[in-house]
C-alpha cells in the first residue's frame, strides 16, 4: 500500500503544517554552507504532518526535488535550511 502526499492547500494548513510553511523561500545549503536551492512547497502525509519540502534548485530553479523534512536542520539567523 503506498503513502499518498499532497501539497497542502491554504484551506487546509493547520498546526504542524504551518510551522513547516514558514520555512517556505529558505534557502537550502550542503552541510559546508554551500547553496542548493530555495524551498518552494511542503507536502503532508495523510495526517496532516509535514513529510517532504520541494527544492526548487539551478541556475533558473527549472529542477526540483523533494527532500525528507527529518534529513535538515533549520538555521534561523541565516535563514536557511541545511542538509544533514
Amino acid at each position: 500500500m503506498h503513502a499518498q502526499y499532497v501539497a497542502a492547500s491554504p484551506e487546509e494548513r493547520t498546526g504542524s503544517i504551518q510551522i513547516a510553511e514558514r520555512y517556505t523561500k529558505y534557502k537550502v545549503c550542503d552541510p559546508i554552507g554551500r547553496r542548493i536551492g530555495r524551498t518552494e512547497r511542503v507536502f503532508a502525509n495523510g495526517g496532516g504532518e509535514p513529510e517532504y519540502l520541494e527544492v526548487k534548485m539551478g541556475l533558473f530553479g527549472l529542477k526540483s526535488v523533494l527532500l525528507p523534512v527529518q534529513s535538515v536542520a533549520v538555521d534561523e539567523e541565516r535563514r536557511a535550511l541545511v542538509l544533514q
